[in-house]
Parts: C-alpha cells; sequence; structure tokens
C-alpha cells in the first residue's frame, strides 16, 4: 500500500489571509508552507499539496514546487473530493492529512501514526482524537477506501471540508488513537497559526529553537517558558460541531464569557 503525505493549503484563510506564505521565521527567506513541506520530507518523498483551483492559489502551487511537493488542484469547498484525486492522481493508498498551518509537524510522530497504521486493521489512525499532543502536532492516516466510502455517505458540504470528521464520528470505521508517550497531556499549548498572535508566538520558537526541532523540544520550551502560553491562549480553537444545537450551545458559553448578555440573552430566546 503506497504512503504519501497530502498537505492542505488556501490562500483564502478567514482569519489571517496569505499566512501559509508568510515567511517563518520572519525574514528567512523560508514560508511556513515550505516549513511543513520540509518537515514531510523528512518522512516520504511522495509528498503533495493539494490546493484549490481558484487563481488565488496559483502562488500555492508555485511555493508548493519550489519546495520539491507535488501539486494537486481542485475544488475550493469540496475538500475530501480534493484529497481523493489527488491520492488516485499519485497512486496514493494511504494518505497522511496535514494542514499548511502546522508548520512544527513532527516526522517522528508522523512515521509512529504511519507504522501502527500499516501493522493494524485500521481505517484511521490519529493523535487527535484522544489529544495528548500540542495543537499543532496533528496526524492523521486514513486509508483511500475510506475517503471513498466518506464520499459515497457523506453529502453535507461543511463535514467535507474537514475531510475525516465523518470517519472519525462513525463507530463502523476502525480507529486506533495515538497518544503521546510520556502519559502526559500537553494539549494546552498552541502551536498552530491561525491569527497573528499564533504567527508571532511560532516566530518566537522559530528564534529559540532553531529550524531543526522536534515536539519534545516544542513540550521542554513551554515548560521552562510557562509566559509562552499567554502569547495565543485566548484563540479560540475552531472544531466541528456535530449539530447545530451543540454549535449554538458553544455559542451561548462564548457570549456569556465574553460579557455579550444582550446577544446571549437574545440567541438563547430564538434557539
Amino acid at each position: 500500500m503506497k504512503t504519501g503525505i497530502v498537505i492542505q493549503a488556501r490562500r483564502s484563510s478567514t482569519r489571517l489571509k496569505d499566512k501559509i506564505l508568510m515567511e517563518l521565521p520572519a525574514g528567512s527567506g523560508i514560508s511556513m508552507l515550505g516549513r511543513v513541506i520540509m518537515r514531510a520530507k523528512k518522512v516520504c518523498d511522495n509528498v503533495i499539496l493539494a490546493t484549490s483551483d481558484n487563481q488565488d492559489d496559483d502562488l500555492t502551487e508555485q511555493e508548493a514546487l519550489k519546495y520539491g511537493a507535488d501539486v494537486f488542484r481542485g475544488s475550493l469547498d469540496d475538500v475530501l473530493m480534493r484529497y481523493i484525486k489527488a491520492c488516485e492522481k499519485y497512486g496514493i493508498e494511504r494518505v497522511v492529512r496535514i494542514t499548511a498551518d502546522c508548520p512544527c509537524i513532527d516526522d517522528e510522530v508522523i512515521k509512529e501514526c504511519i507504522k501502527i497504521h500499516e501493522n493494524s486493521s485500521a481505517d484511521y489512525v490519529s493523535n487527535v482524537e484522544k489529544r495528548t499532543f500540542p495543537h499543532g502536532l496533528d496526524t492523521e492516516v486514513i486509508t483511500l477506501a475510506a475517503l471513498k466510502r466518506t464520499d459515497r455517505e457523506e453529502k453535507d458540504v461543511k463535514v467535507r471540508e474537514h475531510v475525516t470528521w465523518h470517519a472519525r464520528k462513525n463507530d463502523s470505521y476502525i480507529k486506533i488513537d495515538f497518544l503521546e508517550k510520556s502519559g502526559h497531556d500537553y494539549s494546552d499549548i498552541r502551536i498552530t497559526v491561525d491569527t497573528y498572535e499564533d504567527y508571532a508566538l511560532m516566530n518566537i520558537v522559530y528564534f529559540m529553537l532553531g529550524s531543526d526541532f522536534n515536539y519534545k523540544d516544542i513540550i521542554n520550551l513551554f515548560e521552562k517558558n510557562k509566559w509562552l502560553k499567554i502569547l495565543n491562549n485566548q484563540i479560540y480553537q475552531k472544531y466541528v460541531w456535530k449539530n447545530e444545537q451543540e454549535e449554538i450551545a458553544e455559542a451561548l458559553k462564548l457570549l456569556k464569557l465574553n460579557g455579550m448578555n444582550n446577544a446571549f440573552k437574545l440567541l438563547e430566546r430564538n434557539q
């Protein structure tokens, strides 16, 4: 079964446009997308950028090619189909899903997830379901067959955008969790980039650790410099909700937490 890493990326981020093309660290001449590709290349040569066919992403394609990645371009909104067609084009049967806003991905974590998948009958292996790794070290391994099954079963565009969500929440798929081996929970560390605060923190990480670091170096850095967590701990981590009721319940919590009492009362009355 041929394994490949597929990195999803687009320029039209809603919270921080063009983040994937920003230099990391600033002034280095290497983009965040470049960092992700370089780290992925430590795992295997089959690294594919899956981006949109919008004209905006011509630059995304050029940037990926500069760092030696193959490129597939498809639907902006139907990311699931983008993954399926990318895998089909390059003959990938076992796909590692990575996002371009995670420039600290760890090759050893990815290799371990692949190994677990190879030695099991699982459809899906990840370190995100029972999260013990920092946010931003997300690694998912899934078969092309499971993605095609998802395509047949799931027609909701919002769910298809998140590629693996249907398989993760459906008990009929065989799933395995990969947990941080020390037994500690480091999920309060956030090293993904959605906002300027995240980008500022990521620059600090790269300036302090250089570019050749692993996830244990990150954990040690944050444990020794606990003030780092303060820089972006107020950023809300996006999540895919099971239904409208769960999303409204979370919205009510956020409104109340931020003192938006009038909006809270209005939404509470009309739900």
